[in-house]
């Protein structure tokens, strides 16, 4: 039988990491420079204030710096910029037992007599050191009678007395405390550092863990060490001392990160029936979707992040076979596209969070980005639209698809002329007769430039129509049946084509359209004369509806009137 008294032993021997790596130097001290070359100097220069204010999230250093601070203070080879840690006081107070040292909790001590007693306290000079350190935790959670009496002791401080009060949350303490302190603030810490120091604490307790690993639990820890340091206890209580990727993400519930590799993979390559089946394997794990699609937003910022920059170290902790595999993913892609990609996903953000079907809204959302269309570059627009001017011959004619006028515009006779130069260049059977508005060659070119200028999709159509001639100032297209769709283009723009017609040649212009083997379409009225002729009928149907004989009649046979026509000499007869 085992020795009870063996295992209690081992039991009360064993430190958590937090508590064994929490640094004794300040050489030690992790992502915090600002602060300790700061306090260092003080030290050196003999500049000691009587009163520190150390703010900053939970686990980056606060009480741990004061602590170091205390030693190097009362250090027997000191004040030094560095405690010895060898000495009886630099001992007495890691162990927590030199009198002159005080370490609080606000939240214990937060009323006004356990103020007043520490206050009573002071007026004493240190007993066994240089120096009586009081530290004060979360002061921020004192009352404020306790601030008011705390007030008074730190405007006529009492000699060789030094209070350092840390807090996560500055903005609860009074300003007129803050203004007799001096103020450091303590930084979240980087991934990367977070990572570099577990790194160091696997090396010493002979742990193996991969990078990924790290990167994971340094990245849950969201800049606090302590966390980062209390999740890899956690992990290895799970794993061992062999961590297992796997394990790692089981126990911190993040998702695989090949899970979001394959999202991306799927959205690029448009790939639609992939995203039902992935988020069928996403729900079947069990996973929040929101918390997914959080970190499928993260996900595409890293792609994002390494397109643009090459070496993205300090922008975002990515060890190298993950920096490899999303440069991999993001290849054919231009940065345009991936923010097009992260701000259709930023955007959906706050639909998915108030989405009675979470999982619909979430499948509804990636298969967007799949039907993305991609970008193009304006180099490469320019490129196609000059190509485009080519095959309109615009080095051949005025017009691309119909040749150059052979009339001038005072002539009486305006017809259509055929150029067989330009039906080849169009590729139009030889039997279709082009026309050309019967305009001053300048005149032509200028009518076309403008049309490609203002309406680029309206000039092809001068190559498309099977003729386009004048004829009694009305200008005439004629389309081919398997292009009379084309016509609607021309109705939609006929006021722009007349004044462009007219400010050029200086003649006011009718458009006809015709399909090519039929009798001509109706010439297209302006629109004022139609609203015209409107207006006149229902003035006439009102004035027949005014009439009492005509009001009897419409009463009698409960009827309406339709149309009003005016009595001639033929129907009087």
């Amino acid at each position: 039988m085992p020795d009870q008294s063996i295992n209690n032993s081992n039991q009360a021997s064993y430190l958590v990491l937090a508590r064994k790596y929490r640094p004794k130097k300040f050489a030690e001290v992790v992502g915090q420079e600002a602060v300790v070359r700061t306090l260092q100097n003080a030290i050196k220069e003999n500049r000691i204030s009587h009163a520190y204010l150390f703010s900053g999230m939970r686990g980056v250093g606060k009480t741990t710096v004061a602590r170091i601070l205390a030693k190097a203070l009362n250090c027997q080879d000191g004040p030094a910029p560095e405690p010895c840690n060898q000495c009886d006081l630099c001992q007495a107070i890691n162990e927590d037992r030199l009198i002159d040292f005080i370490e609080i909790d606000g939240a214990s001590n937060r009323g006004i007599e356990d103020v007043k007693a520490l206050r009573d306290s002071v007026q004493y000079e240190p007993m066994h050191s240089r120096y009586r350190v009081i530290i004060i935790d979360e002061v921020h959670q004192l009352s404020r009678d306790a601030f008011n009496a705390l007030l008074k002791t730190l405007e006529e401080p009492p000699t060789r007395t030094i209070f350092i009060f840390a807090t996560t949350e500055f903005h609860k303490v009074p300003r007129t405390i803050i203004s007799r302190c001096q103020h450091f603030v303590f930084k979240r810490l980087s991934a990367e550092d977070i990572a570099n120091h577990l790194k160091y604490i696997a090396g010493r307790e002979g742990l193996t863990v991969s990078s990924y690993s790290l990167k994971l639990i340094a990245e849950a820890a969201d800049g606090s060490l302590r966390d980062a340091e209390t999740l890899l206890d956690q992990v290895i209580s799970f794993s061992g001392l062999k961590v297992q990727d796997r394990d790692t993400e089981e126990i911190l519930g993040v998702i695989d990160h090949r899970l979001f590799e394959n999202f991306s993979k799927a959205i690029i390559g448009g790939q639609s029936e992939e995203i039902f089946r992935l988020t069928e394997e996403l729900v079947s794990a069990g996973h929040d979707l929101r918390y997914f699609y959080n970190g499928l937003i993260e996900h595409f910022r890293q792609l994002l992040l390494v397109k643009i920059i090459k070496d993205p170290a300090g922008l975002a902790f990515l060890p190298a076979e993950e920096l490899g595999r999303l440069r991999d993913i993001g290849q054919s892609l231009r940065p345009e596209d991936l923010l097009r990609y992260l701000t259709v996903l930023q955007e959906g953000e706050s639909g998915l969070r108030y989405s009675a079907q979470p999982r619909i809204f979430l499948e509804a959302q990636l298969i967007k980005l799949c039907y993305l269309p991609r970008l193009k570059p304006l180099e490469e627009v320019l490129g196609e639209l000059e190509e485009l001017k080519k095959g309109l011959g615009r080095n051949q004619s005025p017009a691309a698809g119909y040749p150059a006028p052979s009339a001038r515009p005072g002539d009486k006779n305006r017809g259509a002329v055929r150029s067989p130069d330009v039906q080849k260049a169009s590729g139009q059977p030889a039997g279709i007769k082009n026309g050309v508005p019967a305009l001053d060659q300048p005149v032509a070119d200028e009518f076309y430039f403008r049309l490609m200028k203002d309406k680029p999709a309206l000039a092809p159509i001068l190559k498309v129509a099977t003729k386009v001639e004048v004829k009694d100032k009305t200008i005439q297209f004629t389309f081919s049946q398997e292009k009379k769709h084309f016509a609607v283009l021309i109705e939609q723009n006929q006021s722009y084509l007349k004044r462009l017609a007219a400010e050029l040649d200086g003649h006011r212009f009718e458009l006809k359209i015709e399909d090519e083997g039929q009798q001509p379409a109706p010439e297209i009225k302006p629109k004022t004369e139609s609203k015209k002729v409107e207006t006149a009928a229902r003035s006439e149907a009102r004035l027949a509806v005014g009439d009492p004989k005509v009001k009897t009649v419409l009463d009698s046979l409960r009827g309406q009137v339709i149309a009003v026509k005016k009595k001639t000499n033929s129907d009087k007869s």
